[in-house]
């Protein structure tokens, strides 16, 4: 399964983040301020997730199809050369050219299987993925709005100690499922 995407520049996104989050810290007077952090584990949540879970499996299923036709393609392009290895002991090059081209064309078949099968699977995960992580977003605002979070960061990008109380992880997992049913 793949991490939940917070953008294309990670290290930007944290260093923006860590500028933010001492920005609030130091804006106002301190300690007049209340400010509540929150962190999630968004991988966790998706893992937790049984919709992400299904997705998943889905994905698996049609990777693992698409694998096995590979291989028998692989296993036909292999039984062809070791068949023109064999032949061509015993006859002229020119007596091999079909099987040359015949093997050409399994090779062709290949890779176009390849790049048919990787698209698919691409286009289908996004499929099923994409509102999954539409929902996830969703919620981390909801449960910010909702319990008055200032700022909600990803646990996994720059937090290396958090309270237990603002590890919004399992909390969200709960809502995933709630979700789902």
């Amino acid at each position: 399964m793949k991490p939940f995407r917070l953008g294309a520049y990670p290290a930007r996104l944290t260093l923006l983040i860590v500028g933010l989050t001492v920005f609030c810290l130091s804006s106002g007077s301190i300690g007049q301020e209340s400010f509540k952090i929150g962190v999630v584990n968004t991988q966790e949540v998706l893992e937790g997730s049984q919709k992400a879970t299904d997705a998943t499996e889905l994905l698996q299923a049609a990777s693992e199809r698409l694998k096995t036709k590979l291989q028998q393609l692989e296993d036909e392009i292999r039984t062809l050369q070791e068949k023109k290895a064999k032949t061509e002991l015993f006859v002229e090059r020119a007596q091999t050219a079909d099987l040359d081209n015949e093997i050409r064309l399994k090779q062709q078949e290949y890779q176009r299987e390849v790049q048919i099968g990787q698209q698919a699977l691409l286009e289908k995960e996004q499929e099923l993925m994409e509102p999954i992580y539409n929902s996830l977003q969703a919620l981390i605002i909801k449960v910010g709005e909702s319990e008055d979070f200032d700022i909600i960061l990803e646990k996994r990008l720059i937090t290396l100690y958090v309270k237990k109380d603002y590890d919004l992880t399992q909390q969200l997992i709960g809502l995933m499922n709630e979700g789902s049913e």
